[in-house]
């Protein structure tokens, strides 16, 4: 079995099936990396950096994500459950997931501008003052996630679900949404549809 506790440095290297849980693995850079199958439940991560990795069909629940760079670093069929994205480093944040398990996740007051969220279900996640001008939320379902004077300009909600979003206090110019869901909209209305 693989052991990433004693090197700090890796680059170019995949890890498969790699049982981490509540390790402590601050300080490490990775470089072109791809974890596969991977559990890091718990796992803290603080003063880390990831460039170019991907995550394919990995549970990151828990994670301590503490001034940790992620750069161009995609999640694919992940479970991520209990995360405050919040605390890494913001001059340089750029991640994308899809397809993945996204819950009590927490995305305030960060720039996530053309970031993918496809085919993912994101419930009971925290969008609060966030940047999220052209990202993509297709296709997934948002139940109990809350978006809060966030910038949402040409965000695509396209065959999203379950979204609740009070169009006074987001900005949603140019949004792309889908019939029927785009009617939840006017909620904050109060006002009486009749079909």
């Amino acid at each position: 079995m693989q052991n990433i506790s004693g090197k700090d440095f890796f680059e170019n290297e995949v890890f498969s099936n790699l049982i981490q849980n509540n390790a402590v693995l601050k300080s490490k850079s990775y470089t072109e990396c791809i974890f596969k199958n991977c559990n890091f439940n718990s796992c803290d991560f603080t003063d880390s950096l990831f460039i170019e990795c991907r995550f394919i069909s990995s549970n990151l629940s828990l994670i301590d994500l503490t001034n940790v760079k992620l750069e161009d670093v995609f999640f694919e069929n992940c479970k991520i459950s209990g995360v405050d994205f919040s605390k890494v480093r913001k001059l340089i944040l750029e991640i994308g997931f899809k397809n993945s398990i996204i819950t009590a996740c927490n995305f305030s007051a960060l720039s996530l501008k053309n970031t993918e969220f496809s085919e993912c279900k994101i419930f009971n996640s925290d969008f609060y003052q966030t940047d999220l001008i052209k990202a993509n939320f297709s296709c997934s379902d948002l139940k109990g996630s809350i978006f809060e004077n966030s910038n949402l300009t040409k965000t695509n909600f396209r065959n999203v679900k379950n979204y609740s979003l009070d169009p006074l206090q987001n900005k949603i110019k140019n949004a792309k949404f889908s019939m029927p869901e785009v009617v939840s909209l006017l909620k904050s209305f109060e006002i009486k549809i009749e079909f």
